[in-house]
């Protein structure tokens, strides 16, 4: 039985909820309930909330396709793996949805809507801890909750090797390019061949998605990240800034340096060289370079690739660490070898 109320389209949701600001208020009133609640407070040690309350207005502000640049704080986009690293008990889950209940009666005013936000959270609460595959009554809240069970699947595809069923459910999320940049970025990480052909084609097909972000970075940035040298190669040959800095400082060459995949990342390192980008270039809280972010993770091949490059091992970051000093304190004794002759 649906949920007696006038229709509401995508735009005016989010203004039922207040817009931007509005979701950004629930998310913050609604941690702030957490901080005090001593059945979810173990779930969070640390001494803020705020990377948690960031991630969920960021969540809330795409759900409702509000302003891309303000969903940059996700980092999943999966509900279900986003939750993952919790061990949440039913106990925990009731007190969830009792504090955001307290929280949407607090902030929505129209009743209407009360009663469709707190019977949506109950089934996204379901879904998260696997007990129950309900829907949203409210027409327009069960239409983006599909929506966002889609993209839960399509990340369980890509865990599993499913490539050719995560590219079908992809393609319908072309037209949100924050949200299909993220997905482009799970695919190079991934790594498969197909994977791989699905991402350069759809930035052929569409440029702009290159000036798109998720999470902060762009698809050079995480291109670089993941050692993926063909979007790598691609997006140079657009004209991307190879210096381009994503939301916490960094460059693409920054990036690269700690990727898993030495080899193929010091291939990356010279690309991105050699296309204009600034081989000392300090960044980031810490103003750290890409030699000091190789000597972080122990990345031989990437060091050696920056030091050819001409990367300075004299470079100081913020605390006046050298490369060395980060491959000492780190115990990456290959990298502290190969710094130590400089």
């Amino acid at each position: 039985m649906r949920i007696a109320m006038p229709e509401i389209d995508a735009q005016r949701l989010l203004q039922v909820l207040g817009g931007e600001a509005g979701c950004r208020q629930l998310a913050g009133d609604f941690y702030a309930r957490v901080a005090g609640d001593e059945v979810l407070k173990p779930l969070f040690p640390g001494k803020s909330l705020r990377c948690a309350t960031e991630e969920f207005a960021a969540f809330l502000i795409q759900f409702v396709d509000g302003d891309p640049d303000q969903t940059q704080y996700r980092w999943w986009l999966s509900l279900r793996e986003s939750h993952a690293r919790f061990r949440i008990s039913e106990r925990q889950r009731m007190a969830w949805l009792s504090l955001m209940d307290e929280t949407v009666r607090s902030l929505v005013i129209a009743a209407e809507m009360r009663g469709a936000l707190g019977q949506f959270f109950r089934v996204a609460s379901a879904h998260i801890v696997g007990k129950g595959e309900g829907e949203p009554e409210h027409p327009e809240l069960q239409r983006r909750w599909s929506r966002q069970l889609t993209l839960d699947q399509l990340v369980e595809d890509l865990t599993n090797g499913r490539d050719a069923e995560a590219i079908d459910l992809s393609r319908p999320f072309a037209p949100r390019p924050d949200v299909f940049v993220g997905i482009l970025a799970r695919m190079m990480a991934a790594g498969r061949e197909p994977l791989i052909e699905f991402v350069l084609e759809s930035i052929r097909i569409d440029n702009g998605l290159a000036n798109y972000r998720y999470n902060g970075r762009s698809l050079l940035h995480f291109a670089a990240g993941s050692s993926c040298l063909p979007a790598v190669r691609l997006l140079l040959d657009m004209g991307i800034d190879p210096d381009i800095l994503d939301g916490g400082g960094h460059t693409p060459l920054y990036r690269s340096a700690g990727s898993r995949e030495a080899e193929q990342a010091a291939a990356i390192v010279r690309e991105l060289v050699r296309a204009g980008a600034t081989v000392d270039y300090c960044g980031g809280v810490a103003k750290s370079t890409a030699l000091h972010e190789a000597a972080r993770h122990g990345n031989l091949p990437v060091a050696r690739a920056l030091l050819i490059e001409g990367a300075s091992p004299a470079a100081l970051d913020k605390k006046g660490l050298t490369p060395l000093d980060r491959a000492i304190n780190c115990r990456r004794h290959d990298v502290a070898a190969l710094l130590a002759t400089r």
